[in-house]
């Protein structure tokens, strides 16, 4: 071979090699790099149009794993494609039996499942002034808006509350109008970079996301129900669910939703199952059932199990509960996840999976969480670092993070584990329940 056709061959290889470097694997097919974070941070342009969404998305649920944080496995098609078996979601069969406690609802607030343009037109990042923010655009900072401040739970509220009412009625006039009103068009992204450890981070749509789900859970929920209950003629069904079908696209990012780090030179990377990661399976496990969709499903129940693999012999979460330089117990985050967990629990065994055989940490984790919760309150906030609030478990609780999923659990799996949480935190509105402790099997 000639002196010129090596120095072809060799830069055909430097330039493939640089292309791959570049180009995301299959596992990878989001935007990645430095420049494209500061370019959004610089100059904005990197809002998501959710109305121009025209194919389902190439799903990731990410393995856990403790050794590095940066390994990112996609599970999300591992195994056979499993299908629902039914179109039944979080309520199943059951019903309010009792007093529905109405906790903190303002005027109307349980009942007005309504839609506005000043608060429905954005699916808003949360806004932070921590000091740790890094703007390079002061025109976005003048103009940031902390999603808080939109009232994030104003729909999951009533929906829960017309859900355990069962006033379908109502349900379907609130989906009915949102569709109409082609509601929640843009996924904000992130006008800022943010400082971690000696790291930079760009979360991009990690914030949206995460003050979205208690909006598009529950909204998934009513959509089971109402189908389940033959409640749509055929045009609200296809009006509903085309407009719903968008937003759960919208819910894939890829790792962590978008999030890349200085840290890890700026491609993806992915946290283990924690209160970060479990909201996403939850929703695609009930748009599994809601669209009959084996990707979802699948997506979802691989999410479940991974989860499942990560609680400890004694039941508590290896990826919460841990002590340790630097570290916190994780009673507070802990609680979300399990919250998340046994509301899966739930769906997977009213499609028929024998949760209790089957899955058995999901059991050890319910006698774990009872019996540190039971402690005194404290020895409880005695368990160190900075996550150990449990005003999930007060007659105070915000609607985010409660112990209602106790309850829940007691309902389905006739269990008693819940005996003497407060009165005050059985709401799970990020769920589509309002009261669990009025709850009853039918």
């Amino acid at each position: 071979m000639d002196r010129n056709r090596v120095i072809m061959v060799v830069t055909a290889v430097l330039m493939t090699l640089a292309w791959i470097d570049m180009v995301p694997a299959k596992e990878y097919p989001w935007p990645t790099g430095k420049k494209f974070a500061y370019d959004c941070v610089k100059n904005g342009g990197c809002d998501l149009d959710i109305t121009s969404l025209d194919e389902q998305p190439y799903l990731f649920i990410g393995k856990s794993h403790f050794q590095s944080n940066n390994k990112v496995v996609n599970i999300a098609d591992n195994g056979p494609k499993i299908s629902p078996n039914d179109m039944i979601g979080i309520w199943g069969n059951l019903i309010n039996n009792q007093f529905i406690f109405e906790p903190h609802c303002g005027p109307r607030e349980c009942t007005r499942f309504e839609w506005s343009e000043k608060l429905d037109t954005l699916i808003r990042s949360h806004g932070t002034d921590d000091g740790r923010e890094i703007w390079l655009n002061d025109k976005f900072k003048d103009g940031m808006v902390d999603a808080r401040h939109s009232r994030v739970f104003r729909h999951s509220v009533p929906i829960s509350y017309y859900l355990q009412k069962s006033n379908l009625d109502k349900l379907k006039e609130g989906m009915v109008q949102g569709a109409e009103g082609d509601w929640i068009k843009i996924l904000e992204a992130d006008k800022y970079l943010y400082k971690s450890s000696n790291a930079k981070d760009f979360q991009l749509y990690g914030n949206s996301l995460n003050w979205f789900y208690p909006t598009i859970i529950p909204l998934i929920e009513t959509h089971i129900v109402l189908q389940k209950n033959n409640a749509y003629t055929q045009d609200e069904f296809e009006l509903v669910h085309n407009w719903l079908e968008k937003r759960v696209w919208a819910l894939e990012q890829g790792p962590m939703d978008g999030l890349l780090s200085s840290r890890w030179k700026w491609k993806p990377f992915f946290e283990s199952g924690n209160h970060e990661t479990i909201y996403k399976k939850v929703a695609y496990l009930l748009w599994g059932i809601a669209d009959q969709n084996e990707d979802y499903f699948t997506a979802g129940l691989n999410g479940f199990k991974d989860f499942h693999n990560t609680i400890r012999k004694n039941g508590s979460l290896k990826g919460e509960h841990k002590s340790g330089s630097g570290q916190n117990f994780g009673i507070n985050s802990g609680n979300k996840v399990a919250q998340g967990l046994i509301v899966m629990s739930v769906v997977l065994y009213n499609q028929g999976y024998d949760i209790q055989k089957d899955f058995p940490g999901i059991q050890r984790l319910v006698e774990y969480s009872s019996k540190l919760y039971h402690k005194p309150r404290s020895k409880l906030l005695k368990l160190g670092g900075g996550n150990n609030n449990i005003r999930f478990m007060t007659d105070d609780p915000n609607r985010y993070n409660t112990v209602g999923w106790m309850y829940l659990y007691d309902t389905v799996f006739g269990t008693d584990y819940a005996k003497d949480v407060p009165y005050e935190a059985r709401g799970m509105w990020l769920f589509g329940i309002a009261d669990a402790g009025a709850l009853n099997p039918n």
